[in-house]
């Protein structure tokens, strides 16, 4: 047996697995809180390239958490 076809079998066979046993193991894996709306996928995907509006500093943030928890 030649290199050539020891390395197309090997592929052959890596994609088999894969395509039997990986990704159908990959499907049925669930988060335990559900599943994500891809809409809320791609506005954390942009949110986060987009540059920050603001710095954290520790003093202000507990500022701002203090605040917000008055009104809950």
């Amino acid at each position: 047996m030649t290199t050539a076809i020891q390395q197309k079998l090997k592929r052959e066979i890596k994609q088999e697995l894969i395509s039997e046993f990986i990704l159908p193991l990959l499907r049925r894996s669930k988060d335990a809180e559900g599943d994500y709306r891809d809409e809320f996928v791609q506005e954390i995907i942009r949110a986060s390239k987009e540059k920050p509006s603001y710095r954290y500093h520790p003093k202000s943030f507990l500022k701002l958490i203090s605040y917000g928890l008055r009104f809950i």
